[in-house]
C-alpha cells in the first residue's frame, strides 16, 4: 500500500482527531469492477470494469494520481487515473504467475508486488520499466506486501505463517507476528506504527511494527476466507462473509457500521483521503 505520508511546509500536529481520521472515499474491488463509495453519503459508484479477474490489492499513487492493482489471473499490474472523467485502464507490467498484492512507493518512482506461490518480491518504475526481482527465495505462501517508505521498512505477509519485516533489499529480515490461521489481508497504520490483519477465523488482530503488543480487536465468529482490509486513522474497514463493506473504530469495544453490501465477493479495499494526504509531518 502507498506510504500515504507526505511532508508539508507548514507545521501540523502529529496526531489527528477522530473526525479528521475519517476519509472521504473508500475504493474496493469485486470480481468485475473497481468501485468507490462515499463514506458520508454511502453512494457507490463503479469506476472501471477490470475484466472479471480476482483483484486482491489496490494502492494509490498520490503524487501522480493513479490507482494500481494486480490482475491475479492474467499475470499483470494495471493502473488507471483517479480521479478522472475519462478512466481508461493502462497496462503497467507483465508478471510471473498470480500477482496478489502491490505497494506503491511514489517518492522513489517504484511499484512493488508479490506473487502468490511465486516466492518473489519484484519492483519496477511506476511506468512499468526497469523490472527488478528483489528476491526470489521467499516462502511459497507469500501473499501480502506493505511499505513504510519514510523508515525504509518492507512488510511481507505469508498467508500460512505470519508477517516478516525487512529492509527494502530484503536484508535484516525478522518475523514480527505469527498467524493463528490462514490470512489473506493486512494493512499498516503508519502513524501509530501498527499492522492489522484479518484471518480465516474472522479475527482482526494488530501488532506494533516491532512485534510487541499483539491484540485481538474483534472477531466475526465465522470461519471463511477474508480478502479485504484497510486501515485509516482510527478506523478499520473490512469485507465480511456477507459481502458487506464494514467500518469500525480500532477500539476493541466499538460497534461496526455497514457502508455497503455487494452482490459479489469483495477482494480488496483501499481507504483514500480525499485531500490527497494521509498526514503531514513537520
Amino acid at each position: 500500500m502507498d506510504v500515504r505520508l507526505w511532508f508539508s511546509i507548514c507545521c501540523i500536529p502529529y496526531h489527528m482527531t477522530d473526525a479528521a481520521s475519517v476519509p472521504g472515499k473508500v475504493l474496493f474491488a469485486n470480481y468485475t469492477s473497481i468501485n468507490e463509495i462515499d463514506v458520508k453519503t454511502r453512494i457507490m459508484t463503479v469506476l472501471v470494469n477490470h475484466g472479471e479477474n480476482a483483484v486482491f490489492s489496490l494502492d494509490y499513487d498520490y503524487q501522480n494520481k493513479y490507482v494500481y492493482f494486480p490482475r491475479y489471473n492474467l499475470n499483470e499490474i494495471m493502473r488507471f487515473p483517479y480521479p478522472s472523467q475519462n478512466i481508461i485502464l493502462q497496462h503497467v507490467v507483465s508478471t510471473s504467475s498470480n500477482p496478489s498484492d502491490v505497494a506503491v512507493d511514489s517518492a522513489n518512482d517504484h511499484v512493488y508486488w508479490v506473487n502468490h506461490y511465486g516466492n518473489t518480491v519484484s519492483r519496477c518504475k511506476l511506468d512499468g520499466t526497469n523490472v527488478v526481482v528483489v528476491s526470489n527465495s521467499l516462502s511459497s505462501s507469500t501473499f501480502m506486501i506493505r511499505l513504510d517508505v519514510i523508515n525504509r521498512w518492507l512488510y511481507i505477509g505469508y498467508r500460512n505463517k505470519g508477517i516478516f519485516k525487512s529492509r527494502f533489499d530484503l536484508t535484516d529480515m525478522s518475523m514480527i507476528a505469527n498467524f493463528t490461521s490462514a490470512t489473506y489481508c493486512m494493512d499498516i497504520d503508519l502513524i501509530e506504527q501498527r499492522l492489522y490483519w484479518m484471518n480465516n477465523d474472522g479475527d482482526i488482530k494488530s501488532v506494533n511494527v516491532d512485534g510487541s503488543d499483539v491484540k485481538t480487536i474483534m472477531s466475526t465468529n465465522y470461519r471463511t476466507i477474508y480478502y479485504a482490509l484497510g486501515v485509516f486513522g482510527s478506523y478499520i474497514y473490512y469485507a465480511d462473509s456477507n459481502n458487506q463493506l464494514v467500518m469500525r473504530h480500532t477500539s476493541q469495544e466499538s460497534t461496526p457500521s455497514v457502508l455497503y453490501t455487494d452482490t459479489d465477493t469483495i477482494g480488496s479495499i483501499y481507504v483514500l483521503n480525499s485531500t490527497g494526504m494521509y498526514i503531514t509531518l513537520t
